[in-house]
């Protein structure tokens, strides 16, 4: 297709994948590297390249291409003239939106979240809520400005939630996560909780050379990624063959980092697949949903990296590394801790049972916020509330209560519930493949191969791009809609193993 209209269309596309991938460099930058004073200076250049993304997306050239592409599609042969009408569609829909907001509101959010994050992080620095209030009430306002702009038909949280998961409500949520909540209940009262094995601190320099070898082990490219450390553990792709991993470290817990990588490992083994779609880069070769994404990062979190083939494999990997003897951390002991149940005020450290009421909480919070039920400044009394109400636990200060999350001061309205339907997904996704792939966990306890698995997801996941909406995509790999039955079952065998 030399110089076709689609040809034509496709590199105009390619210019604007071009642009937000140096926006995600300055994101990731700015987390990883910058120095603390360049925050003014980075908010004028994210707003700046923000501003022009935008207007090239929204533009009458790229409308016009657009209009070239669709009519010149009867002229191609199935399958590509089908799967040419799909990315078509979702690229006149995600245009759709964002049309409806005016270039001075993207610029204004786009400035007020890169300025906000260093405020929140000398807040969280300082437990200090009242110094990042302004900012997230300015955060907050504009989150409903964009919202209203977007449209709705129930509440206005629904059309936030519609930038993650299409077709997703609160009331959807609200329902699911009520369920859901009833039957994770009975399940960490009879939980049992291990106290943390390590026998001493183990220095950073330690648990970053046990953490090197995750990606490649899992199966990223070794010249395709970049390991850092950040604040808030998170992965970007910064083009086709650039991932980037952050994760954090604390020397009283090293399993912490060890699970940040194998979390961020999940979402860049996702991107380095979808980037290896056919026609890439294109609308079709974009994630499918932010809880399609989650279910990738929890898949390759817990299901892998909670079980106990993979421990077993690289439980003389981490003896080795730590300079520890199996006489100071058994086995049983560290399998049990990897596995605890516990109630935690930080999300980021909870196990994979109670994690989940994290979610609903900030939900439930941020649901009321944007519909006008909750001030900011209400913010701190509510959530230590809910903390003591599900968690039955005090919070001392900000920083492990409202503060703990950088995803407000980025204004990511609507991308906690992500996490939960993550979790829901992975469990149906993976219950499927090892129904076919039985032999898949001594690969791993043998070998530490994780191919199988990667290949399978590749195919049936990655490789799907968003040729499917989400609900669908789960349907058309597992042969049924969502079904949080998955995840109650697999938490309820996790609680077995151990002991």
């Amino acid at each position: 297709m030399i110089d076709s209209p689609i040809s034509r269309y496709r590199k105009y596309w390619n210019e604007i994948v071009n642009y937000q991938n140096i926006l995600s460099c300055l994101h990731w930058d700015m987390e990883v590297t910058m120095p603390s004073n360049g925050s003014e200076e980075r908010a004028a250049q994210v707003t700046q390249l923000s501003s022009l993304c935008h207007k090239i997306f929204i533009s009458q050239d790229f409308e016009r291409l657009i209009e070239g592409a669709s009519n010149y599609i009867h002229k191609i042969s199935p399958p590509e003239k089908i799967l040419l009408e799909r990315e078509l569609q979702i690229l006149q829909r995600e245009r759709d939106r964002a049309i409806k907001l005016p270039i001075h509101i993207v610029e204004n959010f786009a400035n007020t979240t890169s300025l906000a994050h260093s405020v929140w992080v000398s807040a969280k620095k300082n437990q200090n809520f009242k110094e990042f209030q302004n900012s997230l009430n300015d955060i907050v306002n504009t989150s409903k400005e964009i919202a209203e702009l977007y449209g709705y038909k129930n509440e206005r949280y629904d059309a936030l939630l519609e930038n993650y998961e299409i077709g997703m409500t609160g009331n959807m949520l609200s329902n699911l996560f009520a369920d859901l909540k009833k039957s994770i209940i009975p399940i960490v009262e009879q939980a049992k909780t291990y106290s943390n094995p390590f026998p001493h601190h183990i220095s950073m320099q330690k648990q970053r050379h046990f953490n090197e070898r995750l990606p490649i082990a899992l199966g990223l490219p070794k010249n395709s990624f970049r390991l850092d450390v950040s604040a808030h553990p998170f992965s970007t792709s910064l083009g086709r063959y650039d991932k980037r991993i952050t994760t954090r470290y604390y020397e009283n817990d090293p399993l912490s980092s060890i699970f940040g990588v194998l979390h961020e490992t999940g979402h860049s083994l996702y991107e380095y697949g979808l980037s290896q779609m056919n026609d890439y880069p294109s609308p079709l070769t974009n994630a499918v949903s932010l809880g399609l994404h989650e279910s990738q990062s929890r898949l390759w979190e817990n299901q892998i990296g909670r079980s106990k083939a993979f421990w077993e494999y690289y439980y003389p990997i981490i003896l080795k590394d730590f300079e520890l003897s199996g006489s100071i951390l058994s086995f049983e002991d560290l399998f049990n801790f990897v596995n605890t149940t516990s109630k935690t005020k930080i999300r980021v450290e909870a196990d994979q049972i109670t994690y989940n009421l994290h979610i609903i909480l900030r939900f439930e919070i941020e649901r009321d916020l944007i519909s006008n039920n909750l001030s900011v400044s209400e913010l701190p009394e509510i959530w230590n509330s809910k903390m003591k109400e599900y968690f039955d636990l005090e919070i001392q200060n900000s920083s492990e209560g409202v503060l703990q999350d950088i995803h407000w001061s980025s204004g990511l309205f609507g991308y906690f519930p992500t996490y939960t339907l993550g979790n829901i997904y992975s469990a149906q996704l993976f219950h499927c493949f090892i129904n076919h792939h039985g032999d898949f966990w001594n690969d791993v306890k043998k070998a530490g191969n994780f191919s199988k698995l990667l290949n399978w997801l590749n195919k049936n996941v990655y490789q799907k791009g968003k040729i499917f909406d989400p609900t669908d995509l789960i349907q058309d790999v597992t042969g049924q809609p969502p079904n949080s039955s998955y995840l109650i079952e697999y938490l309820k065998t996790k609680q077995q193993e151990v002991g």
